[in-house]
């Protein structure tokens, strides 16, 4: 039997049996959807490969505690979504003490000074560009919901596990991400 007639999850199996093969299956069965999604959690961030490498090193480290009568999808989205969140952590870490820097040497130049123009650069952008920044705007809480229902096409089930929240919950958060969107949409035109 080939590598591409298994089931997720008797690849999950395979590979924490130790079939390094089985795992690179399924290594190439979510690279794509695994990238778009951090790339979109972490508003393009040029780290989302780096985050997907660390997601994928996360799961092959832990997969022997896959549980199978899971759906794999599920548990590598949520090892995804934790690895971009402590890719955000370091982040805000590393940006408190790089924006702290000029007290010490206000001579050196304030990066923000870069992205003053903002709101024009925004005015410009195409109909896509205004949505993705707007959904960008959501409170986390929705925006991952969101991303993950909608733009990700997870079900609420599959979603109100990898968040760690009840069905209703994630329902309750994409009404009120897509409230907000249209809302601000409607005010935008």
């Amino acid at each position: 039997m080939h590598n591409t007639e298994r089931t997720d999850a008797e690849l999950a199996v395979a590979a924490a049996g130790g079939e390094e093969r089985a795992f690179t299956e399924l290594m190439r069965r979510y690279k794509e959807p695994l990238y778009r999604y951090i790339h979109r959690s972490m508003r393009g961030n040029e780290d989302a490969y780096d985050v997907l490498q660390e997601a994928f090193t996360a799961a092959w480290r832990s997969i022997d505690r896959y549980d199978p009568s899971r759906k794999f999808s599920t548990w590598i989205y949520h090892i995804a979504l934790n690895k971009v969140r402590d890719n955000g952590r370091k982040r805000a870490v590393r940006g408190f003490f790089y924006n702290a820097a000029p007290l010490e040497h206000p001579d050196r130049p304030d990066i923000a000074d870069a992205s003053m123009n903002v709101s024009d650069e925004y005015e410009h952008r195409a109909e896509l560009g205004r949505v993705t920044e707007l959904i960008e705007a959501l409170p986390k809480k929705l925006k991952e919901a969101f991303t993950l229902q909608v733009l990700q096409d997870l079900s609420q089930g599959e979603v109100a596990e990898i968040l760690g929240v009840s069905v209703k919950a994630v329902e309750t958060r994409v009404y009120r991400a897509r409230k907000i969107l249209l809302e601000q949409v409607d005010a935008v035109d």
